[in-house]
């Protein structure tokens, strides 16, 4: 800006930059927060814009103490020497670029060594520059609370909210993936268990086929056997009955032979007495003896003939039984080989007792249409249900998992919600304190008070204050004068002084709106901080003369020629 070269002491005190307007008093806050790495200025709209009419670039150098304190350690132990040295360059191009002790340097890098000192140039509670009082008094109340986060160091503890809340987010988004992949393969292992189960029945009823034909074959070949036996037993009565047959007709032979020999012989008799009869003539005995003779031949001849037809009959009762002997030894014989070759057809052992055969083939029958109705089975079925029931088993046991991690995130984002609730409770209960006695000071009153606690997104802080014995107005743009903005924003600023973590602290002309009684107040409480707050540098830059103000180091600005010089410096 205006400045061609200056070299500023700074000290751990209140540093008062005092000058006339147009001098660059604030260049030199803003030359702090360009060199720590802030990104906008509300002086230009880019940082290029800020480098000195004529030249082509511009450096800030920041020198910071980095000898071992009293504990015997550096505030940056990674940077073995007692001057750490951060330096930024703008150049007219819009190129910036930053070193560490000369050596070049990236911007999380700078970032990292600063948050070592709490240090974050963008929170405009920890420099505010003369323009941010209408900026703060316009933000939204979680702006506000981001705001004091950052300051007092709180901000680690909503980004742990934040990490929480993506890591619950990615494993419920995690859990709906595989959820919907579970439901997925839910299906998928429906299909094949069915698949499956209809491959397992068939196999029972191919088991079952097989069984039955096995015990047909062994139906069949008893049934031979039973009737081999059966058979056999009728040709043993057959032949029973035709040794009987042939017994009775010997015997009934023998009978016709005795009737025929004796036949013969009363034949005989009859004879001669028909030629005693012719030589003697005929008297009645022998008229009797004739009679009788001739009655006993008829008989005779009677059971002759009776008994030749009893043999006849029997000679052919003997030869159909004869016949029937042979058709059953035939049959027997055509059983014979059907058993041997049903023998060589028999499977596994012999079962204790079994269905008839046609009680084997109508259950095989059956079995035939069951296997049928199942239509047509995917041979590996048994593979694919198997494998599908693993990937289900697996992503089963990935949703517990995955479960079981979203209630740990879900207890972690509680329990760091409490902890940020609470922090924050007790961060605002503090700073409400200061803010009350503050605003008593400069002639008013004040409260802070938080909103949606319960919604981090939307968790904010409302700063209420009176003056003049008004009721409380919620802080804002419009409503409050810019003296009243002014006390307003000093009373908060100065009540978060000692819980706020950064060493380099700046305010640009809060006072410039004050009367001169508020203006003596506001040193008064300035002044006050910086005594309770040792160690921190703290940045006062002022319009006009200030109040007498103890212990303070004074850098007088002036523009000679157009260049900003620092005339004075004065402890």
């Amino acid at each position: 800006m205006s400045y061609k070269y200056a070299t500023i002491p700074v000290r751990p005190k209140l540093n008062l930059i005092l000058g006339p307007n147009g001098s660059g008093k604030s260049s030199i806050l803003l030359a702090v927060s360009v060199g720590l790495g802030q990104s906008r200025s509300g002086r230009a709209e880019k940082l290029s814009d800020l480098i000195r009419n004529g030249e082509d670039i511009a450096r800030v150098t920041l020198v910071f103490d980095n000898s071992p304190g009293q504990d015997g350690k550096r505030p940056v132990p990674f940077i073995r020497s007692d001057e750490l040295v951060i330096t930024r360059y703008l150049r007219r191009d819009g190129e910036y670029w930053s070193q560490i002790n000369y050596n070049p340097a990236t911007k999380i890098e700078v970032e990292e060594i600063l948050s070592l000192f709490g240090i974050d140039p963008s929170n405009m509670l920890i420099i505010m520059h003369q323009y941010m009082i209408e900026e703060f008094a316009s933000l939204e109340p979680s702006e506000k609370l981001r705001l004091v986060e950052g300051a007092v160091g709180l901000s680690g503890l909503r980004e742990n909210i934040k990490a929480s809340q993506e890591r619950l987010s990615r494993i419920i988004s995690e859990e709906k993936s595989v959820e919907a992949l579970l439901n997925e393969a839910r299906e998928t292992l429906g299909m094949w268990r069915a698949e499956y189960e209809k491959l397992v029945k068939k196999r029972e009823l191919q088991a079952l086929h097989a069984e039955l034909n096995r015990l047909l074959k062994w139906s069949i070949y008893s049934q031979l056997n039973a009737e081999k036996a059966r058979l056999e037993e009728n040709v043993y009565r057959l032949e029973t009955r035709i040794a009987e047959g042939n017994r009775v007709v010997s015997r009934t032979l023998e009978k016709c032979d005795k009737v025929w020999s004796r036949l013969n012989k009363v034949r005989m008799k009859l004879k001669r007495v028909f030629f005693k009869a012719s030589e003697k003539g005929f008297d009645d005995s022998l008229i009797d003896e004739y009679s009788r003779l001739d009655e006993e031949i008829t008989r005779l001849i009677k059971s002759y003939v009776r008994l030749n037809v009893k043999a006849e009959v029997l000679k052919y009762r003997i030869r159909e039984l004869e016949r029937e002997r042979r058709r059953i030894q035939e049959r027997i014989k055509a059983v014979e080989d059907r058993v041997k070759e049903v023998r060589e057809q028999l499977e596994g052992e012999a079962p204790r007792e079994t269905d008839p055969p046609d009680v084997l083939e109508k259950k095989i029958n059956d079995c035939i249409i069951q296997i049928a109705s199942l239509g047509t089975v995917s041979e590996n079925a048994e593979e694919l249900y198997k494998n599908y029931l693993n990937v289900y088993s697996d992503l089963e046991q990935k949703v517990k998992m995955i479960v079981e991690n979203r209630r740990a995130a879900e207890n972690e984002l509680k329990d760091r919600m409490e902890i940020w609730r609470r922090k924050v409770v007790e961060t605002i209960s503090k700073v409400n304190e200061g803010f009350r006695r503050n605003m008593e000071v400069m002639g008013g009153t004040g409260e802070l008070r938080l909103v949606n606690l319960e919604d981090i997104e939307n968790a904010g802080l409302t700063i209420f204050v009176s003056f003049g014995g008004t009721n409380l107005t919620e802080f804002n743009a419009y409503t409050q004068s810019g003296g009243e903005r002014s006390a307003t924003v000093v009373s908060f600023l100065m009540a978060l002084q000692s819980l706020v973590r950064s060493s380099i602290r700046g305010i640009d002309e809060l006072d410039v709106h004050m009367d001169p009684m508020n203006r003596i107040k506001f040193f008064k409480i300035l002044s006050d901080v910086v005594e309770k707050n040792p160690g921190v540098a703290y940045f006062c830059i002022t319009p006009g003369t200030p109040p007498p103000v103890k212990d303070a180091h004074v850098i007088v600005v002036q523009k000679v020629q157009d260049e900003s010089r620092i005339l004075e410096v004065e402890q």
